[in-house]
């Protein structure tokens, strides 16, 4: 870590900033997704399929549970048009 050094910029104007980025060719509003959570049904009635269009809202990719609360199909029919989404896969 003594390599590694921070240049703090102070006064930078910050007025017009734009987070936007790209995982694996995804697009992103923010520099972060929604990971896999198991069973989110638990917590809400909606689950995984409400995480799917709070991802999409976001403007964020969401990477599909393994151990989810509700099929594929039943995630996949909550994507709004063009929103690309990622797989857990566990081997």
């Amino acid at each position: 870590f003594q390599r590694i050094t921070m240049r703090p910029r102070i006064l930078v104007n910050v007025r017009d900033i734009d987070l936007k980025t790209s995982f694996l060719g995804s697009q992103a509003s923010l520099p972060l997704y929604f990971t896999a959570t198991a069973l989110a049904k638990l917590a809400h009635a909606d689950g995984e399929v409400a995480i799917v269009r709070a991802a999409a809202k976001a403007g964020v990719p969401y990477m599909l549970p393994t151990l989810s609360s509700y099929t594929l199909d039943e995630m996949l029919a909550g994507r709004s048009p063009g929103q690309q989404l990622f797989a857990q896969l566990y081997v």
